[in-house]
């Protein structure tokens, strides 16, 4: 499974549609097998949305989502996970061990309905 984090100064960026960076995580069975960066340097949402469609994702956490971007995301099959805050190792390791549904990760004023 290939899971990504939006990333600003090793936290959750507060909104992908803007965001410069994502922490790609490679996961095997509970085990993280690799992991890399890659730099959003695309603003147009349109290119945005195909870079990151190239990357091969299964999973994207994020902070705020534009309905426009997650909808281009969740066309690709990417599952999106939106309305996350906190320290971007943190909140990888929450997922990966008991998945984010019940943790303290929400950005305030957000609920639990931003698993797509």
């Amino acid at each position: 499974m290939r899971i990504a984090v939006s990333v600003w100064e090793d936290k959750i960026s507060p909104v992908l549609d803007t965001a410069s960076k994502l922490l790609i995580v490679e996961n095997e069975t509970q085990t993280e097998s690799s992991r890399f960066e890659a730099n959003l340097l695309e603003q147009d949402m349109s290119q945005r949305c195909s870079f990151i469609r190239r990357l091969d994702l299964d999973v994207l956490i994020c902070g705020a989502v534009s309905r426009q971007l997650a909808g281009m995301l969740k066309a690709s099959g990417i599952k999106i996970i939106s309305g996350i805050s906190g320290p971007a190792e943190d909140v990888l390791k929450a997922y990966l061990k008991e998945g984010l549904l019940h943790s303290g990760f929400f950005m305030p004023g957000s609920k639990s309905n931003h698993f797509d």
